[in-house]
């Protein structure tokens, strides 16, 4: 009996807390979640998640508490996701958001109609969203994208929660207007 207790002691004086890589690994849906919501097609929020692993390797010791690692990758993400946007804008690229290739496939396989008029108002969205200030597209995907509420959003972005909710309201009715001058119904 005294044997079995030892080794369970053994093992959870052992069990590391997890490192900076590990926190990385499980929220990489997440941040992939949060590139798409800043406007990048998947190749390019797979490049903006390399070059924040690059970061995580370089600052893998720098941190103790995992929720200070969750709000760092985070930040990591969106702000390599603004300085690819920064890059597009520099070299004069005339979107950001770019047309999935496959969408024209999925349309000639069937259901052409509906689906045409869904990827039209889908790509309208898209390119509201990719209007919006940077401050305003990043409250509302932590919030729609992440499933964030505002405290939480607060937190990881060191904004007041109030800061949060009013860019939140702003940039709903920013889309909402831009979406009903495109002929769209929010």
């Amino acid at each position: 009996m005294c044997m079995v207790e030892d080794r369970n002691r053994d093992s959870v004086e052992d069990a590391a807390p997890p490192g900076l890589m590990d926190v990385f690994l499980r929220e990489r849906e997440r941040l992939l979640r949060i590139a798409a919501g800043m406007g990048m097609a998947r190749a390019d929020a797979d490049d903006v998640l390399q070059d924040v692993s690059i970061q995580v390797l370089k600052n893998a010791d720098r941190f103790e508490q995992e929720s200070v690692m969750t709000k760092w990758l985070i930040t990591t993400t969106v702000n390599h996701c603004l300085t690819e946007h920064r890059k597009r804008f520099r070299h004069k690229a005339s979107r950001i958001v770019k047309r999935r290739p496959d969408m024209a496939e999925e349309l000639a396989e069937g259901g052409g109609a509906d689906r045409a008029g869904l990827s039209e108002e889908l790509e309208a969205v898209r390119r509201t969203l990719a209007e919006l200030d940077p401050t305003l597209l990043l409250a509302v995907v932590l919030r729609y994208f992440c499933d964030m509420n505002s405290g939480e959003i607060a937190e990881t972005l060191e904004w007041n929660a109030s800061t949060v909710r009013g860019r939140l309201r702003e940039a709903r009715l920013i889309l909402a207007g831009k979406l009903l001058q495109r002929g769209i119904e929010p």
